[in-house]
């Protein structure tokens, strides 16, 4: 049975017939970005983790060129930003990071005296406020929510990349224990 075609994740010779990709296809065409092992496995849940945490647009094109650069695996590594900031996660995510970037500013004494609240959303969304009146405030919360995506998505792709290598040694071992246990029935 084979799965629709958006839950499918594109093959190599698929994203190398696009014709936008042009004379990088060479670049795209190397079997390490193609093949999952530990490592680069590992390191393009990392890439893809962190980069999908920041919030800007453009995160496949970065997690692309990053994972060229560090012969990740390009698959797992496009996949992480839509599990990491995906309709469900997006807004508790950039809560919490609004959140934790506040609370390091605060603590260090430098967090900005004007700050958005609930209700100056509320007053915004009906229309009571501009968007151009709230400009410093969303300046601010951008920042504050940038510098929390940094702290937080930096600990979710180290917390990430070990636990794949982890992980993936994990299921190494229960497989040669398996195979063992199951040379020593016959």
């Amino acid at each position: 049975m084979r799965l629709p075609a958006f839950c499918r994740l594109p093959t190599r010779e698929d994203i190398l017939s696009k014709r936008p990709l042009g004379r990088f296809t060479h670049y795209l065409a190397r079997p390490v970005l193609w093949h999952p092992h530990r490592h680069n496995v590992a390191r393009a849940a990392a890439i893809g983790t962190f980069i999908g945490s920041l919030p800007f647009f453009g995160h496949v094109l970065s997690i692309l060129l990053i994972s060229l650069w560090r012969r990740a695996y390009i698959p797992v590594g496009v996949v992480m930003p839509f599990i990491v900031t995906g309709p469900f996660t997006i807004v508790p995510f950039f809560f919490a990071s609004y959140e934790l970037g506040f609370w390091l500013l605060d603590q260090l004494g430098l967090a900005p005296p004007i700050t958005i609240h609930y209700a100056d959303i509320h007053a915004m969304v009906h229309g009571q406020i501009s968007v151009m009146a709230m400009g410093d405030r969303l300046w601010h919360a951008y920042l504050l929510t940038w510098l929390g995506s940094i702290i937080l998505g930096g600990a979710l792709a180290l917390i990430l990349y070990f636990g794949v290598l982890g992980g993936w040694r994990l299921w190494i071992l229960w497989r040669l224990r398996r195979r063992r246990l199951q040379r020593s029935r016959f």
